[in-house]
């Protein structure tokens, strides 16, 4: 059986796209979804929601785990393609960051078209914004503080090793318990 998806389409990711501008506009900072459609496992609902916003015919995902009843969803509410290799998709969906590719086995774009890189949507358990991580950069006043729960300890030495190639990179949205945090590639995370 389908599972519906945004109750009322247009108004729903019109609210959704803002809040997610928002998160960009703000890094490290969670930032509530104002909508949260239903979704088929693995994927959770805050996912589900920025894929149902941001994805079209026009786009293409790649799924950490492409389960048929997922596409199937994903292809009928959406209408975006699915994107059998990382380096192909537009945006991708990890539902287990522990597991997940490298960050440079994604789209990152090249010097001519820097904008022609892969968004990431990663799952996690949860964010701590009373402890952390430091980060700094656009959109950032001075520091923003950030527990990311759920990411291997690694990640973060694989993002400072893409971080490197500016203004090549990808584009992260970390969700968990409603909330979406934004990381573009211009975020910095500030060694202690």
């Amino acid at each position: 059986m389908m599972l519906a998806a945004f109750a009322e389409p247009v108004f729903d990711s019109q609210r959704t796209f803002r809040e997610l501008l928002q998160a960009m506009a703000r890094p490290a900072v969670p930032r509530r979804l104002p909508v949260l459609p239903p979704a088929p496992a693995p994927v959770r609902p805050e996912a589900m929601a920025i894929l149902l916003t941001l994805c079209d015919a026009a786009t293409s995902v790649w799924l950490q785990h492409p389960a048929a009843e997922v596409a199937g969803h994903l292809r009928f509410h959406a209408g975006l393609r699915l994107a059998e290799q990382t380096q192909q998709a537009d945006f991708a969906l990890i539902d287990a960051p522990a597991s997940m590719p490298a960050l440079d086995s994604f789209a990152c774009g090249d010097l001519r078209y820097p904008d022609r890189s892969a968004s990431l949507i990663m799952q996690v358990e949860g964010f701590r914004t009373d402890r952390g991580r430091r980060f700094a950069g656009p959109g950032i006043r001075d520091t923003e503080m950030l527990a990311i729960e759920g990411l291997p300890d690694e990640f973060w030495h694989r993002r400072a090793e893409l971080s490197a190639q500016l203004p090549l990179g990808v584009d992260l949205y970390f969700v968990a318990a409603q909330h979406v945090v934004a990381m573009p590639r211009t975020t910095r995370l500030l060694e202690d």
